[in-house]
Order: C-alpha cells, then structure tokens, then sequence
C-alpha cells in the first residue's frame, strides 16, 4: 500500500500526481485545450517511466485516449518503441469497435423489424455521444435494453443469429434471473463477441429500480454512424452510469472520463431532477461519488446542486479517497470478499438501503445457476448455495 500512498495523499488538494499519472489524467478527455496541450508537452519532457505508464493506460482503458493526444499534440516527444505500442493499441480498440458498432447496428434493425424498441447502454452508442469517435472508448461487449416483455422475442432473435446463453442457462433458470438480476449474457464467436440483453440499468436489490415507465418516456434521439438510435435521457444515463461504477468500485478510470465528458458536453442536465432520482433509487451517494472523483481526478466544474449535495455528505470524500487510494496500480487491486461488501454498504446512506444490499449480496447470478440445474420448485437452493460459491471464489461477481 506504501507504493500507491507515494502516489496520491488522501486530500484532494494536497495531491502530488507523479508525472505519469499527471500525463494520463492531462490525457483522460475527450477535447484538450491549449493550456492542457501545454501542460502535456511539458510532462513528456519529463524522464518518464513509460512501460508504468502504458500498462496504466491499459488497466484504465484509456490506451486510445492517450495515444490521440499525444499524437496530436507532441507526437514526435515520444519514444519510438512506445509510440508504436500505443498505436497498435489503438488500432487494436478500433477495429474491434467498428465490429462492434456494425452488429449494433445489424442487431436494433433485426429488432425493430420484429417490433421491438432497443436502446444501446454504454459501448460504441456512449463513445459515439461524448468522444465523437467510437475509436477512442474502449469496449468489450454490447449491452442492449429492451422492455421486459421484449426480453424473450429479444432473446429468441439473438438465438437465432447463432448467439448463445453465456452461461448455458434452461428456461427456469432465465425466468429466476429476470426476477433478481438485470440483464442476459448471450455470446457468439468463442465469447469473441458477447452481447448484454437489459430489461433494466440495476439489479433491483442493488439499487431500487428505476421507473419503467420514466426510463423509457424521457429517452433520446442519438446517431450510431448512419443509424438513428434511441438513447437514455442525460439524467438516466448519468445515474446509471454512476451505479455502473459504483458496483465495480470505479476501478477503472474511464468510467470517469465518461462522467467527466458528459457533465461539460451536457449543460441541459436537470441536476434537481437527477439528484432526486438518485435518492429514490437509493444511490444517491452512488451518483455523488461520481461527480466527486470526475471533479478531483479530471477538474471538471459541478453545479451549485451538486455541489451542495457533496458539501452535505461527508462520506462522499471517504469513499473517493478510497477509490483514489487503489486507482494507479498498473493491475487491479483485489478488494476481497470484506473490503468490497464494506465499500458497497459505505456507498448506501439509508439503512434500508444497505439492508436491500445484504439481501443483494445472496440473490443467484447466472454463474451460480450454471453450476447446478435445479427445477423450479427448488431454486430456494441457490440462495443457499450462492454464500457458499462467494467463499470459495473469494469473492462476488461484481463485474457481473
């Protein structure tokens, strides 16, 4: 823990970033004005550890960011080894995000054909909004939100396109994880290509659902290349993006970037309305933390509402300084099974919120149910077996 303390002292404005890190934070945006190009020649001036800096990028999924700055503003700065390095990295997340874009693309056109409304979450839809380059936000996979009655058609359409469950799951063991959970994995291509079939951006349990009918009254009109799309409402998005992070302890960077991006490119966000949501959700410190670590890692200017609401919660700044703590190691640091469940119930204000948690923490992801095929008047078992399973894993699926 000493190596990371050297990085970052726990008060924000006492930080003292080590010049890789300031490099890669300088690097972090979607647009970087003169002030920060100057600030970004001057670091790569720097005797810089680069294979720290690059294997950080990678981590934090920020390889294509970093390679299109410094290739815009001191390209020839850089070391030749570590050029080429991060241009075959960005390449790499290129062509794997026009795949991706294009079966976007190819899946809400099979779907709308069949009546059904999909709206893209994250991936290509997200980078294409904020970055206005799909290139430059990495992606691994597709998540797709439909309405829960559109789940099965939905599903039937991935199967017939030669997708599969990822894990192989019997139509009992679906009907229990649309209950609990709050998306199905489908894979295609040896997991080459995995596809995230949401009927809601939560677990119920992991934060009280979202209004169904808001969700989809208040969405947007978006472009995906030449395909018109639908889209989350800003103040949706934002939250569902903080929950996102919030669940995999902001472990990565970018998830950052994204909320750092969409509160400067936004100013129409309703912050009275965004903020009241997140209180009904129960993640209203979920959202908090968010805006507070977009705030001290990238500087980006909050509200006066949301500045407020930080000023009036003291555990926001314990739970950022936390995140931060672990943020630059080059690969993940495991939480553990009793660090991660502390974080969660820390991220939680109310005691029926951290309550509704506990009760998340036992509920069956789609791993607990592909280990044993029980029929429907057994599956109280899973709840039994799923403590078990965390025990000997050494952990939840909390990048489920």
């Amino acid at each position: 823990m000493s190596a990371v303390h050297n990085l970052v002292s726990e008060e924000p404005a006492a930080r003292s970033w080590r010049p890789e890190i300031e490099l890669l934070l300088s690097c972090a945006r979607a647009r970087v004005d003169r002030e920060g190009a100057a600030r970004i020649r001057a670091l790569v001036e720097h005797e810089l550890d680069w294979d720290y800096l690059l294997r950080v990028a990678d981590r934090h999924g920020l390889q294509p960011l970093l390679h299109h700055h410094l290739d815009a503003i001191c390209a020839t700065s850089v070391p030749d080894a570590y050029a080429q390095r991060l241009r075959e990295a960005a390449r790499r997340v290129s062509a794997l995000n026009t795949f991706l874009a294009n079966e976007l693309q190819r899946l809400l056109a099979l779907f709308a054909a069949e009546g059904i409304e999909a709206m893209p979450y994250k991936g290509p839809a997200l980078a294409a909004e904020i970055y206005g380059n799909i290139a430059l936000r990495q992606s691994s996979d597709l998540d797709i939100l439909v309405r829960p009655r559109d789940v099965p058609r939905a599903s039937e359409i991935l199967l017939a396109e030669g997708y599969a469950p990822l894990p192989p799951l019997n139509h009992a063991q679906q009907t229990l994880l649309m209950r609990m959970q709050c998306n199905l994995p489908f894979t295609r291509e040896q997991n080459r290509l995995i596809v995230e079939l949401h009927w809601a951006v939560s677990a119920p349990r992991f934060a009280r659902p979202f209004a169904d009918d808001a969700l989809w009254s208040g969405r947007e009109a978006g472009q995906l290349g030449a395909t018109k799309i639908k889209r989350l409402a800003i103040e949706d998005l934002l939250l569902a993006l903080c929950v996102h992070g919030s669940k995999h302890l902001w472990e990565r960077l970018a998830w950052v970037c994204d909320i750092a991006e969409l509160i400067a490119q936004r100013p129409d966000v309703n912050w009275p309305v965004l903020i009241a949501a997140a209180r009904a959700t129960g993640s209203e410190r979920m959202l908090l933390l968010g805006l507070r670590l977009a705030a001290d890692l990238l500087a980006v200017p909050l509200p006066p509402e949301a500045e407020q609401a930080l000023a009036a919660d003291p555990m926001i700044g314990a739970l950022a300084a936390e995140v931060v703590r672990y943020l630059f190691t080059p690969e993940l640091t495991p939480s553990g099974l009793t660090g991660y469940f502390r974080f969660q119930l820390k991220a939680r204000r109310r005691l029926r919120d951290k309550v509704q948690y506990l009760c998340f923490v036992i509920t069956p992801t789609e791993n607990d149910l592909a280990r044993l095929a029980l029929p429907a008047p057994f599956t109280f078992v899973y709840y039994l077996l799923r403590p078990v399973r965390m025990l000997t894993t050494g952990g939840p699926d909390h990048f489920h």
